[in-house]
């Protein structure tokens, strides 16, 4: 998938905020990699076209890096739900299209969701339920909840099976 004319900037460069820097930069979509340690953004330099050091819980700052214009900004702030919470919150007043944001816990989650981010991730949580689908069934290769008791799962089928549609597989069942 080429992403070259869509820019996204992360803010928070832990193991997850740079490990989603580093898949966008490699698919061709033009990041900005945005943290308070300048450590951390000399890390993301190496690797990261453009990384900034900045304190995105500032107004001025979020004004002056024009995240309003890029198409997709991410929040992985994860150590500090307070700066976490603050960043999301001048983010979407500054008026970024999308916000995305990584919440460490329920309570976190629901504040963010309050203050209006559009997409909540729970790393930790998503992924153990990855796992355990994963654990329960060794066909499962993939497992995605999509809400509203639905998912969508890929499996490993047999070679009795190809060639068959899902109406044929019983896959699908028509509620009575």
């Amino acid at each position: 998938m080429k992403l070259e004319n869509k820019q996204f900037a992360i803010i928070g460069l832990g193991r997850f905020g740079l490990a989603v820097c580093q898949e966008l930069e490699e698919t061709g979509a033009q990041v900005l990699a945005l943290d308070i340690d300048e450590e951390k953004v000399r890390q993301a330099a190496s690797v990261i076209g453009q990384a900034v050091v900045a304190n995105c819980t500032s107004e001025e700052t979020v004004e002056e890096l024009k995240l309003d214009e890029y198409d997709m900004v991410l929040v992985a702030i994860g150590a500090d739900v307070n700066a976490s919470i603050l960043t999301t919150l001048v983010v979407k007043e500054a008026g970024a299209k999308t916000v995305w944001v990584k919440a460490n816990d329920r309570f976190h989650a629901k504040i963010l969701h309050k203050i209006g981010a559009d997409h909540i991730i729970m790393p930790e949580r998503d992924m153990g339920i990855r796992v355990a689908r994963k654990m329960l069934d060794k066909r499962v290769l993939e497992f995605h909840s999509l809400g509203s008791g639905m998912a969508m799962t890929e499996v490993v089928i047999g070679h009795r099976l190809m060639g068959q549609t899902l109406s044929e597989l019983s896959f699908v069942r028509e509620r009575s």
